[in-house]
């Protein structure tokens, strides 16, 4: 991903609200944005594009968003999968599962641009944030 731009993300979480904060902020840096809100339409979104990130919810009324962050890393290994929920007790599970970022709500404007940053450190694009 160092010489491409990042085209597109996806956000899976049951909240419509933090899907729609999030598509407003994340849609400055991305060329698209698309949410779902619940596990299984969050596979089905995901077999149809290649996001370079990923914002996974963890606590998902059909699941646990954990669970996806494998077959994500399998089919396109470089997305950056950020899992989001309110349990900071998956957090080590979160990363042994393959998550590169941990973010713990509630979410904060900061705590989104801080991601971004990581973002940033981790694929080498300068013009996220």
């Amino acid at each position: 991903m160092k010489n491409s731009t990042l085209r597109q993300v996806v956000i899976i979480d049951d909240d419509d609200d933090i899907c729609r904060m999030l598509t407003v902020i994340l849609s400055r840096s991305f060329g698209k944005v698309e949410y779902a809100l619940t596990l299984e339409a969050g596979r089905k979104l995901l077999s149809g594009t290649s996001p370079d990130v990923v914002f996974l919810d963890n606590n998902l009324p059909d699941g646990q968003g954990i669970t996806l962050i494998q077959t994500i890393k399998n089919r396109r290994p470089d997305t950056v999968v950020i899992l989001i929920t309110a349990m900071d007790n998956s957090r080590e599970a979160a990363l042994k599962s393959g998550a590169d970022i941990f973010l713990e709500k509630p979410l904060t404007y900061d705590s989104i641009l801080n991601a971004l940053k990581k973002i940033t450190t981790q694929t080498g694009h300068e013009n996220i944030v």
